[in-house]
């Protein structure tokens, strides 16, 4: 599965910019709703592109309260020097899930050419572990669909359930041998 198929997209990620204050951080994240905002410095040619900084998450700023950084300072004191983790929007999951591991960090920014384009959770990660689970026996395809069946005029039916049988089964009425099972019926 491809880390672009389920990625939160750069439109949809908060974002501030580097010239930002801890404060202005801060009251993103609370009006918002999130954990975490990326911090971009936006191109000034005609792409404009952005270029990720880093990641400040809830963490950081409990950090920075405990350390009484100025909230009116730039919130770039507050950035963590390895937060600028990265993966390419190519990347399959399990990649991405090695990187989390690796780093012990639950946020992932996804770039292309340097330019940012979405971010990757743990939370992301784990979500799409559990519709593999749901799929199960069968493979998700690389952009998280599942394969098409062709459709059938009438639908198959399991063969019908004995009680009577499953009941003489399990009481042991009787000899029961592999010979027995009606292995035609699990076709």
């Amino acid at each position: 599965m491809r880390v672009s198929s389920f990625m939160a997209s750069a439109e949809k990620v908060v974002t501030a910019d580097s010239s930002s204050s801890v404060q202005d951080v801060l009251d993103l994240m609370v009006s918002k709703q999130v954990g975490a905002v990326v911090i971009v410095c936006t191109q000034k040619d005609d792409t404009e592109k952005s270029i990720p900084e880093g990641i400040i998450t809830k963490t950081d700023i409990l950090h920075a309260y405990r350390h009484r950084v100025d909230i009116d300072a730039s919130c770039k004191n507050i950035i963590r020097k390895n937060s600028l983790v990265t993966c390419n929007p190519d990347d399959d999951r399990d990649t991405v899930a090695s990187i989390l591991e690796r780093e012990k960090m639950h946020h992932v920014i996804v770039v292309h050419e340097e330019h940012f384009v979405g971010i990757v959770s743990s939370w992301d990660i784990a979500a799409e572990c559990a519709k593999d689970n749901r799929a199960w026996p069968y493979l998700r395809s690389e952009d998280g669909s599942l394969p098409q069946f062709p459709r059938f005029e009438e639908e198959v039916l399991p063969p019908a359930y004995n009680p009577q049988k499953a009941v003489s089964i399990l009481n042991h009425e009787h000899d029961f041998f592999m010979d027995d099972l009606d292995l035609e019926s699990f076709q």
